[in-house]
């Protein structure tokens, strides 16, 4: 398909401002628009990277600048030569740090001078694409972030590094606005998280059940946009701007916090979620009632069981806590060693609150959809060696998060290439094992095996439109491999 292929329109409301329709009718998988990066750069916060290539980096800074600088090759990257220029003009040289796993302020400024210094180089590109995306300065002004961005960001550049007679600190502010609501979040080719802008991308309207996906290439961080569903001619293409798994409470709070509006999309405004019930807590107060929000679309308002006997009630606030506290638990089982502990604790978790969440909460989803992962690939618990009732739990959580994904996030995505992948392994062996203890027949075998290898089709059809490089690119092609290997061995039987 070619570079330029474009099938969509921009049109225009007082709901969304600009956003994207469909010119035509789309099928799942199919290119929409490929979107080269404004600028690429580090996040907010972020600790000391490379700003070549983007990986951590500890004592190595640029031989001219001095910025953190991680080899010759990345000293001499065009997007690294602009900046280089204008620090060693200004004599301002990253400052001395003691601890290089820390956020480090200093680097706040890099991404919003490399779109200062892009707008220079190609004015008409600034104006075209860039100028004109919202920016939400008066809500910004009442935020934190303001003041920060204008001590680490607008005055470090306009003052210390003298580009005041180029650029003046309102425009900085723009430019800072600018980035925060639109730029996305994308994987550095060393694997680290940096963000990108996106002209075309960023008109997208949100929906917290989107019918688009795009892919970042990481040789160039060109954008690959595709429907991820069937879209007909003027439907409006929607991307989700926020975690899709998060509960209702916490996406629209991340959507006003960092995107300065209030989703009111049909999922936010079904207190079941679709009747996913990734928000639903459990009462115990009653036997069988669950806690769900009165009226979703207000961020405020109480909780209170669906018995009509039971009357128990409680604050959003008082949700919104204890969700904070269990996610806290769940980013620390995040961060421990593929092993034995990392399955046991999960598990152990999933007990803690099994009498608090809905079995379908997403605070337990996103358990069991590592649990999904980890079964059979962590010592202790091989595939190869998982007994019939750990494949069956394995093959349970897969089937758990795909049938909440053909609700919240339908059609051709990452994570559900990824989960028919994981789900091929259980099904098969569990064939296998049957057959080998002669409880099904050659034929029952047969008929068995035609679900696994319909999974590593479904996912390397998705998967294979990845970046060749990413995780998820090498899964595909790796499910590729496995389904040829399965159907070959299926015709010897």
């Amino acid at each position: 398909m070619e570079d330029d292929v474009c099938y969509y329109n921009i049109e225009q409301n007082d709901k969304y401002g600009r956003y994207l329709t469909a010119n035509k009718d789309l099928g799942a998988g199919e290119l929409i628009f490929k979107d080269t990066p404004f600028v690429v750069g580090p996040k907010p916060d972020t600790p000391p990277l490379c700003l070549g290539c983007y990986c951590p980096i500890e004592n190595k800074l640029c031989s001219r600048c001095g910025w953190p600088i991680c080899s010759e090759d990345c000293e001499k990257s065009p997007q690294h030569a602009a900046e280089c220029a204008v620090f060693c003009e200004a004599k301002v040289r990253f400052q001395p740090i003691d601890d290089w796993t820390a956020s480090s302020p200093q680097l706040d400024c890099i991404t919003p001078l490399r779109i200062l210094l892009n707008k220079e180089k190609d004015p008409e590109r600034w104006e075209r694409e860039v100028a004109v995306m919202e920016e939400h300065s008066a809500a910004r002004q009442q935020r934190p972030t303001w003041g920060a961005d204008q001590v680490n960001v607008a005055e470090f550049l306009v003052n210390h590094c003298k580009l005041g007679n180029k650029f003046d600190k309102d425009l900085v502010q723009k430019v800072c606005g600018i980035l925060e609501v639109n730029s996305v979040e994308v994987p550095s080719r060393a694997g680290f998280s940096v963000r990108a802008l996106y002209p075309r991308l960023a008109i997208a309207a949100h929906s917290c059940v989107p019918n688009i996906v795009h892919t970042i290439m990481q040789n160039d961080y060109q954008v690959h946009v595709r429907a991820a569903t069937p879209i007909k001619n003027g439907d409006t293409l929607h991307l989700c701007y926020t975690y899709s798994l998060s509960p209702t409470l916490v996406r629209r709070d991340f959507l006003l916090e960092s995107k300065f509006f209030q989703c009111d999309c049909p999922r936010c405004a079904d207190p079941t979620e679709l009747g996913t019930h990734l928000s639903t807590l459990k009462c115990n107060k009653c036997d069988n009632g669950v806690i769900l929000p009165s009226n979703p679309l207000d961020n405020e308002s109480p909780w209170v069981c669906n018995e009509k006997n039971c009357g128990f009630k409680t604050s959003s606030n008082a949700v919104r806590k204890m969700l904070a506290v269990v996610q806290a638990e769940i980013e620390q089982l995040d961060a421990l060693e593929p092993g034995p502990a990392a399955i046991e604790q999960r598990e152990a978790t999933i007990n803690k609150y099994k009498s608090v969440f809905h079995p379908r909460h997403s605070l337990l989803l996103s358990v069991k959809h590592s649990l999904a992962q980890l079964y059979g690939r962590v010592e202790g618990y091989n595939i190869d060696e998982l007994p019939d009732l750990m494949l069956e739990r394995k093959a349970e959580f897969c089937r758990l998060v795909l049938k909440t994904l053909d609700v919240i996030t339908p059609g051709d995505t990452r994570m559900r290439g990824m989960m028919l992948y994981e789900l091929h392994a259980p099904v098969m062996f569990l064939a296998r094992n049957e057959f080998g203890l002669g409880l099904i027949t050659k034929e029952k075998l047969k008929e068995r095996l035609q679900e696994p290898i319909q999974c590593l089709a479904d996912a390397a059809r998705i998967l294979m439109r990845e970046d060749p490089q990413s995780p998820e690119g090498i899964t595909g092609q790796i499910a590729q491999q496995c389904m040829e290997q399965l159907k070959a061995s299926l015709e010897c039987l």
